[in-house]
C-alpha cells in the first residue's frame, strides 16, 4: 500500500517563492538595467543567472534532505 506522500517544509516553499519571486515582478525591476557589467553580463541577466542557479541549489538540498522511498515489489 502506497503512503501518502509528505509536503515540503515550510522553509523550503519560501525559499522556492522567494526565488520565484526575485525573477518576476518586483524583484526584476530592481535589476532592469544593463549597467554595471557583471562577468561581462548585462546585470539583468546576471540576476537571472544567479537565480537560477540558487534555485538549482535548493532543489538539490531539497532532494537530499527527502527520505528514500524503497520499491515494494510483489
Amino acid at each position: 500500500m502506497n503512503a501518502p506522500r509528505k509536503l515540503p517544509s515550510t522553509g523550503m516553499l519560501i525559499y522556492f517563492a522567494v526565488c520565484a519571486l526575485a525573477m518576476i515582478w518586483p524583484g526584476a525591476l530592481v535589476a532592469n538595467r544593463i549597467e554595471p557589467l557583471v562577468m561581462g553580463l548585462p546585470f539583468f541577466v546576471f540576476w537571472y543567472v544567479a537565480w537560477v542557479f540558487a534555485l538549482f541549489v535548493g532543489l538539490v538540498i531539497a532532494y537530499r534532505c527527502e527520505p528514500m522511498e524503497e520499491a515494494d515489489d510483489d
